[in-house]
């Protein structure tokens, strides 16, 4: 009974304790830098991640500009960005130079939501103090190898123009799954044979250079920024028996660069934002398999960019009603060309050599209206226009135009508690990496590429409800359901291969849980408790058998975790997070392959010692129980439909441990 009364008690305060963040109005929350505080957070992006309830969302990535934000803004706009992460932007701004984070939940007259239903407006201070920042450290792969990283940057300020530099040489874990492990094969009919399995390749190094400049213009301002990557990786499988021996390894090398221009300013009573966006890319990457029955190489190389000038109009008819419209013209083009040498005879593939291009534009209206002091309705619609153009192995030109309507509605039901809903045509956007053949010569093989795939659309239908409670307390609960049409999986093209294509219908439905919980009332101190999970399932007819079954590379359930708390006599944060099993299946026309975590979870921990403001030592150990990681391949020797029973292989890897050691100095 004791424990039923403590239950009932913490219930009772999560439904009936108000807020202790300030509000400015109904639709946004403001956090002061003073609520961060006893985080001692280095960076804008530390800031970010103590938001109450809010998960930051680096952008889709695709194509244009309009869909492919996240859901930061900067002083009230979106970076003129795409190849540089929200993260990465966010990690670069030191904490003290920000003054207060915004949270805007459904929408705002005057405000950009990106096509978001929640977004958070970082606004930095007007004055900040130069900063020399220097952050150098290692990264250490259980496997016996060492990866030392330093970045410098330079914030200025003169009057009323900022500027900032940073030059980094970069180590991302590009892949957690390497390791060591064993392989079983099993034919049909026959016995299974065992062997030895051993991957690598959790590492991607390169080199990072970033400048920036803001500075006031025509009573507007003008923020300038450039980004160039470079980025190398190598990556393999082995796998050794008695009797024979198999290598796959695989090499990629990308450099890329980005110019982003923005200005917004004010024209009477009309706030205008224009933004101009170039990106360039370089991309080659090599694949060799030696297995007993031959050897194979796959060769890739790719030149890729994107044109992008926008404008943007927003009007405050009253306090109550805002309208904004405006433009989109995008160009992108790549050009792609592969082969494949199979025992020292050249392969022709579908599409081996294509060069595509796009022009797009995109014409938009949407208007925010407060109906009342609880309720708040954004309406409004895009238009977009394109045509493709394919030369190379196959020479085609498309023209497509979509209509994408979206509709939000939130209700404040009281202080601590929102609920939305929303209703929204959504449009994906076509990855021309798809048209060109592709190869995972150690998984599928090699596939084609399509010049004739549609870009999917679907309607999305959405209710979220969202409760603060305990002053840092929240809790999101959402619901989406998606009818799709021309999902994008693998279809037959002919000749035993199959390439990215259509599927005519799909639905899916995900249930998402995410949220802050404040751990003092149960005796933690300054301890918070983090849940971000998610199931999902859909559905579709698969195009090989004419069977229903899930779309290709769905998660059935994403589940992680964290624990962290605030320790003031030390100067201190640990954090611990955790993630538990899930599994994912690919459909492919003579495979399928099912990938999955379990048994073990996926555990890291972060200590974080701040014995100065101008000082901040950062250790990490991620993967330090390693987890089981297993990928199962049934392979047919023909078309699923008509093909008798696989080989089935499978594989289980014990994962490799990381360790982590940064300094970060103020100087």
């Amino acid at each position: 009974m004791r424990k039923f009364a403590t239950f009932a008690w913490i219930l009772s305060g999560f439904l009936l304790a108000a807020p202790a963040w300030a509000a400015e109005s109904d639709a946004i929350s403001t956090y002061p830098a003073a609520f961060f505080a006893d985080a001692r957070p280095a960076t804008a992006n530390d800031m970010i991640g103590r938001v109450p309830g809010f998960n930051l969302d680096n952008g889709s990535g695709t194509r244009g500009f309009a869909g492919s934000g996240g859901n930061v803004l900067i002083n009230g706009v979106r970076p003129a960005a795409k190849n540089d992460s929200l993260s990465s932007i966010l990690s670069r701004i030191p904490a003290g130079n920000v003054e207060r984070i915004e949270v805007i939940r459904g929408g705002a007259p005057g405000i950009d939501m990106q096509g978001q239903s929640v977004v958070a407006n970082v606004i930095l201070n007007a004055n900040a103090a130069d900063q020399l920042i220097v952050t150098t450290g290692i990264t250490y792969i259980g496997s016996g190898s060492w990866h030392p990283n330093i970045t410098a940057e330079y914030h200025g300020q003169s009057g009323a123009v900022r500027y900032e530099l940073s030059a980094a040489r970069t180590v991302n874990i590009w892949d957690d799954a390497p390791g060591n492990g064993f392989r079983t094969v099993t034919p049909p009919g026959g016995a299974s044979v065992r062997d030895h399995a051993s991957t690598y390749g959790v590492i991607q190094l390169g080199y990072t250079l970033h400048g920036g400049i803001t500075a006031p213009l025509w009573g507007g301002e003008w923020a300038n920024n450039l980004t160039l990557q470079s980025n190398g990786l190598g990556y393999g499988t082995e796998y050794d028996s008695a009797a024979s021996s198999s290598h796959f390894d695989n090499t990629s090398h990308s450099r890329s660069g980005e110019f982003g221009s923005h200005w917004q300013g004010l024209l009477g009573t009309v706030n205008l934002e224009t933004i101009l966006l170039q990106r360039l890319n370089h991309n080659e990457s090599g694949q060799t398999s030696n297995t007993p029955s031959g050897t194979s190489t796959f060769g890739s190389a790719n030149d890729g960019g994107e044109s992008i000038a926008r404008a943007t109009a927003r009007y405050t008819l009253s306090p109550a009603l805002g309208v904004e419209g405006g433009g989109e013209i995008t160009w992108n083009f790549l050009d792609g060309h592969t082969s494949f040498v199979s025992n020292g005879v050249g392969v022709t593939l579908p599409n081996a050599n294509v060069a595509v291009d796009e022009l797009r534009g995109e014409t938009f209206v949407n208007a925010t209206w407060k109906i009342d002091p609880t309720l708040t309705l954004e309406a409004g619609t895009r238009l977009e226009f394109s045509r493709i153009s394919e030369n190379g192995d196959s020479h085609n030109s498309r023209d497509f135009f979509y209509p994408k309507p979206r509709l939000l509605l939130t209700w404040q039901a009281d202080e601590p508690t929102q609920f939305r809903f929303r209703v929204e045509k959504y449009l994906s956007q076509l990855n021309f990496n798809d048209f060109v053949a592709s190869s995972n010569l150690a998984g599928y093989g090699v596939a084609g590429g399509n010049a004739s795939i549609r870009p999917y659309q679907s309607w999305q239908f959405e209710a979220a409800a969202e409760r603060h409670f305990w002053g840092k307390g929240a809790l999101v609960v959402s619901v989406l359901h998606e009818e799709i049409k021309d999902w994008r999986d693998y279809i037959p093209i002919g000749g035993g291969l199959d390439a990215p294509g259509n599927v005519d219908r799909a639905t899916s439905d995900k249930l998402w849980i995410r949220g802050t919980i404040p751990l003092d009332v149960l005796g933690l101190k300054n301890g918070l408790f983090k849940p971000n999970l998610y199931w999902q399932t859909s559905d579709l007819i698969d195009p090989v058998t004419g069977e229903h079954r899930r779309v290709s590379g769905q998660r059935n359930i994403s589940s992680y975790y964290t624990i962290s708390q605030d320790l003031e006599d030390w100067k201190s944060t640990w954090s611990i997070n955790w993630g538990t099993a899930f599994s994912n299946t690919n459909w492919r026309i003579a495979q399928i392959q099912r990938s999955s975590i379990h048994n073990s979870p996926y555990i890291n921990f972060y200590w974080t010692y701040t014995p100065r403001p101008d000082l901040v030592l950062n250790f990490g150990a991620e993967n330090f129980v390693p987890y089981r990681f297993q990928q199962q391949q049934y392979n047919f020797s023909a078309p699923r439909d008509v093909a008798g029973p696989p080989t089935v292989q499978d594989v289980r890897i014990r994962t490799t441990p990381r360790f982590y050691f940064n300094i970060r100095k103020t100087l």
